[in-house]
């Protein structure tokens, strides 16, 4: 894996930067000789794609996006598509976990999710946004209908890893590590 290589991990909603994998795969990336950065965004509190972003944009301050990998997972999935759709330069990679792009039917967080999609994505600017997109999802989400994860892998043209019994991918369904993430980030840092 080359040492040049950036890396930004993106919690979800009511998340923080050391739950589920994300400190197992901060330090997979750094032993790899990677730079990463697992910022804490706003959540529930303050949270809003605006904030997120402000946060994200000083995270990303000095790094090419041609050697930048964004990770997210759930609603930093979604968070991490919208700065490939943004982007001016596409970054190297976006790898989203439990991707969605629309509210979830529930009432805990879809009063904290409109900013992050509405409006609609532009999907042609997202493929445009990352060298290469790939997306993972459990078939048993209790929070996002793998059904959704789908619709999100297909019109971002990215393949789907679908973890059987995976659930969130989070710590509640055991995965407080991730080597399939690895791996796949790991390929793609190539």
């Amino acid at each position: 894996m080359p040492s040049a290589l950036n890396y930004l991990i993106v919690h979800g909603c009511y998340g923080y930067p050391t739950e589920n994998w994300f400190a197992w795969l901060q330090q997979q990336l750094e032993e790899s000789g990677g730079k990463v950065k697992v910022p804490q965004f706003p959540t529930p509190e303050g949270q809003s794609f605006a904030s997120w972003s402000r946060i994200a944009k000083c995270a990303l301050a000095g790094w090419n996006p041609a050697e930048t990998v964004l990770i997210g997972h759930s609603v930093g999935s979604v968070f991490v598509l919208r700065l490939a759709e943004q982007a001016t330069e596409p970054y190297k990679a976006v790898f989203a976990a439990c991707p969605f792009a629309k509210l979830l039917g529930i009432p805990e967080f879809d009063p904290i999710l409109p900013t992050f999609i509405e409006p609609p994505f532009d999907w042609a600017r997202v493929k445009r946004g990352a060298q290469q997109i790939a997306c993972f999802a459990g078939d048993n989400d209790p929070y996002v209908p793998l059904a959704y994860a789908r619709e999100v892998a297909e019109v971002a043209g990215a393949p789907l890893t679908v973890v059987e019994k995976g659930g969130h991918l989070n710590a509640a369904a055991g995965y407080t590590s991730f080597p399939a993430m690895f791996d796949a980030v790991r390929k793609a840092s190539q």
